[in-house]
């Protein structure tokens, strides 16, 4: 493991000047999340694990850590976290990794054979999705793969009570400006990637997706 930004540096970027939008719920997000969906959005980013060993990874918004702490050790690349607390968790729940952590709006030179978008791209607006997209492409190999785990549109009265609740909550504690979920497909297939395979839980309202350029 190493840092991008080194221990040194990081402490006081924790501080300052960066605002936390997570701190509130940092230290709870694991327990809410098991709380109302038990193991499916564990299972939902663990989908696709097998794909990694000896390939160059990419995490981007994978707040603590947590859910990739089972295969620590085959992780190579880097990790983005907006979050301090959360990348502070995520530094010690991957200690035994190889990864390169960064504190900050993903801005990265290298190319991965995987990226790994952990329920982050939902908590975005259409046209700044579109825009972060366009930056991941240029750094996906052209064989490499866009590995996607997130909500999609509701279809019982029990899903969308739930995703009305998720939302006001972000909103509330996090300072997220999204108020619905995007249409991942029609966002992501209008950014030049093409849907491989996918993976459905609670009748298609989580999935775990892997997208490849067009």
């Amino acid at each position: 493991m190493h840092l991008g930004i080194g221990f040194n540096q990081l402490n006081p970027l924790i501080l300052e000047p960066m605002k936390d939008q997570y701190r509130f719920i940092s230290s709870t997000y694991q327990a809410l999340t098991s709380l109302v969906f038990g193991q499916k959005l564990k299972r939902a980013n663990a989908m696709h694990f097998s794909k990694i060993p000896n390939k160059a990874v990419l995490i981007i918004g994978g707040g603590d850590g947590s859910n990739f702490k089972p295969i620590e050790a085959e992780l190579e690349g880097e990790y983005w976290e907006l979050s301090p607390s959360m990348l502070s968790k995520a530094i010690k729940n991957l200690r035994q990794s190889n990864l390169s952590f960064h504190l900050g709006h993903f801005n990265s030179l290298s190319e991965f054979d995987l990226i790994f978008l952990p329920f982050v791209l939902d908590t975005m607006g259409d046209q700044e999705m579109l825009k972060f997209l366009e930056k991941v492409k240029k750094n996906v190999r052209s064989d490499g793969l866009l590995i996607l785990s997130d909500f999609f549109f509701p279809s019982t009265y029990y899903q969308k009570m739930i995703t009305w609740m998720m939302i006001r909550f972000f909103q509330l504690f996090a300072s997220h400006s999204r108020g619905d979920l995007p249409d991942l497909e029609r966002l992501l297939s209008k950014a030049g990637f093409c849907l491989m395979e996918e993976k459905k839980w609670e009748g298609g309202w989580i999935r775990s997706q892997i997208w490849r350029l067009n």
